[in-house]
């Protein structure tokens, strides 16, 4: 039930990372913002670490109301969703298990919706630049994006709500929150506010992860067949133009180039070679699958 009383409710969907997540909310502590007027929400995707132990341990000297709920592991989608459900603020904003929003951050937040009649909100997400590899998971997003990442959003309750929240049916955690974001653009403005900030350090992902990742791409068929108008007018105009000129020629010729400079570390330099190398070899091993995708976002939607 909504509570008036409350602002915000910040809704954080994690997943076995207890000691980043531990870093998240204790950033929230730092807040500006009057601590009676939001409250965390934090919702375990089945984690098999000390999530749980910690929040506990957390929630007992929190300045603020924090509620945390588990479910099996069922991705940041339902999470999130669950998030949505048990929210008492009229703005939701969402923030990840691995991000440090600066103290400021739900005061710009509620500032802006106070000054503008929009339904969404993006911030700035930033990173130490001089620390990315190769191996690195990152998310610098400094001057807004049209996908509207969820590691630094914002929405009025009631717009979450219109639009069912997020879509679980995605085949990866990838594309839900771009899906989200062009759904609810349709019911009104989803600004960018540059003082809306988060920090998102650079995170080492084991090399066999990062050389998987083209398999995501299945999800852009999906978004595409939700939203043809939208991802053709923020991406391309067909998932496979996406996927094989944007990804697969442009940005990956960009990342080898990119990668000229660990010369001087081999290994990194290496890893970043095969990486390159093995996500143009999925390219071409993943196209049955991108086929069928193809055919069953079709008929799905």
């Amino acid at each position: 039930m909504q509570n008036n009383t409350l602002n915000i409710s910040v809704v954080i969907a994690t997943y076995n990372r207890s000691v980043s997540l531990m870093e998240t909310v204790q950033a929230l502590v730092q807040q500006d913002f009057h601590p009676a007027r939001f409250e965390v929400i934090v919702v375990n995707d089945g984690s098999t670490d000390q999530t749980i132990e910690k929040l506990k341990e957390f929630k007992a000297l929190a300045p603020f109301q924090v509620r945390f709920f588990s479910q099996a592991n069922r991705g940041p989608a339902a999470a999130r969703n669950k998030g949505i459900m048990e929210a008492a603020g009229n703005i939701i904003a969402f923030t990840d298990d691995d991000c440090i929003p600066d103290p400021d951050w739900l005061t710009s937040i509620h500032r802006f919706f106070e000054k503008n009649n929009h339904v969404g909100l993006q911030g700035s997400t930033y990173t130490d630049v001089d620390k990315i590899t190769p191996l690195t998971h990152q998310i610098d997003n400094v001057t807004g994006n049209p996908s509207v990442p969820t590691c630094n959003a914002a929405y009025l309750r009631s717009a979450l709500l219109n639009a069912n929240g997020f879509d679980e049916e995605f085949p990866f955690p990838h594309n839900e929150d771009a899906d989200l974001a062009w759904r609810i653009a349709k019911q009104g403005a989803i600004g960018f506010n540059p003082d809306m900030k988060v920090y998102h350090p650079t995170r080492i992902d084991k090399f066999e992860k990062i050389a998987a990742r083209m398999k995501i791409m299945e999800s852009e068929f999906r978004l595409f067949a939700k939203n043809p108008e939208s991802y053709k007018r923020h991406r391309a105009k067909s998932p496979w133009l996406n996927i094989y000129w944007q990804i697969g020629i442009k940005t990956q010729w960009y990342y080898l180039r990119s990668r000229i400079r660990f010369i001087t570390r081999p290994t990194l330099f290496f890893q970043g070679l095969a990486i390159t190398f093995l996500w143009w070899f999925d390219l071409l091993r993943l196209l049955p699958t991108f086929i069928k995708a193809s055919r069953v976002s079709k008929i799905q939607n």
